[in-house]
């Protein structure tokens, strides 16, 4: 069977282990009361006990508060309410091969009002000639915040478009997944 061992005490440190401590020490900034207990799990009902943390920290004065990041994926990810979103499992074919993409428009490289324009022809264009799904490239742009691509949802709410459209959503990434966009044609009236 084994012993605890008993309590062992600490020797008194010496004169130089203090004088290293204290200019240690001089040099430091105790945490804030919310970083201190940023190890303790989350309780399994999601709320915790610690109390949430502030950008601007009023412990740390002269320290500027963390930059959040922009997100990578575009406005236009959202559909808007006025056109249903495209299905996972069509999304799932089209990147598949299984529902064919009959046309393709690249809008690298043009202005906000060129690409309009150019997008209103090409969807005009692919209808008349009775084609469904679209690939429309916008680019994701400038560290991912491209103005096409921000655009395009808003176009196709617009005017005639809103019409022709019956869905769209964010391509695969084998076809350019955040850069460009699956567009779901109307189907011309007989």
């Amino acid at each position: 069977m084994a012993r605890k061992k008993d309590k062992q005490t600490t020797p008194e440190p010496s004169p130089e282990d203090e004088a290293v401590w204290q200019r240690l020490t001089a040099s430091t900034n105790p945490l804030p009361h919310d970083s201190r207990n940023r190890h303790v799990t989350q309780p399994q009902n999601g709320r915790s006990k610690t109390p949430a943390r502030t950008d601007q920290n009023p412990s740390l004065p002269g320290k500027a508060a963390p930059v959040k990041a922009k997100t990578a994926r575009p406005a236009g990810s959202k559909t808007p309410p006025s056109q249903p979103a495209l299905m996972p499992r069509t999304r799932r074919r089209l990147a598949r091969g299984t529902l064919p993409i009959e046309a393709r428009l690249d809008l690298h490289g043009l202005t906000l009002i060129e690409a309009e324009r150019q997008l209103a022809r090409f969807v005009a264009r692919a209808q008349g000639q009775n084609k469904i799904w679209l690939l429309v490239i916008t680019g994701k742009g400038a560290r991912g915040e491209g103005k096409l691509r921000r655009a395009l949802p808003t176009w196709l709410d617009r005017d005639a478009l809103a019409g022709q459209i019956v869905e769209y959503g964010p391509a695969a990434p084998n076809h350019g997944g955040d850069g460009a966009f699956y567009l779901r044609l109307r189907r011309p009236r007989k």
